[in-house]
């Protein structure tokens, strides 16, 4: 009796942490965290050009790339982030880490554009 007392909680102990395991065709963390990253750089990029119908047009190819360079579609992608945003506490941890990848590049960038406007000291 007590060996079946065992297994029946080893069992339901098992199936409860299945539930917390991520669906089928749902990104991991980390790819969803690069693909998040890379996403919002690029609106930022389309936000500095002059809105027009050719840039609608192409600002679905640019999207089209990042998925491609992540080996994603964007199904995947959406719905990787419908799941996400229904754990909110998980989805804003994400998005520190978002944060935290986009300013290194800003630093990067920064340090980039300075080495190159800084005058060279001629002898």
């Amino acid at each position: 009796m007590r060996g079946l007392k065992l297994i029946f909680c080893g069992l339901f102990f098992l199936l409860g942490c299945e539930q917390n395991k991520r669906p089928a065709g749902i990104l991991d963390e980390k790819r969803m965290v690069a693909v998040l990253s890379d996403l919002h750089i690029m609106d930022g990029y389309i936000s500095t050009l002059a809105y027009s119908d050719s840039l609608r047009i192409a600002g679905k190819n640019y999207y089209a790339t990042i998925y491609k360079k992540h080996n994603i579609s964007k199904n995947t992608y959406e719905k990787s982030l419908r799941y996400y945003s229904m754990q909110p506490a998980l989805l804003d941890s994400m998005y520190t880490q978002v944060e935290n990848i986009i300013f290194k590049k800003e630093i990067k960038l920064n340090k980039v554009r300075d080495a190159k406007l800084k005058p060279k000291n001629k002898k």
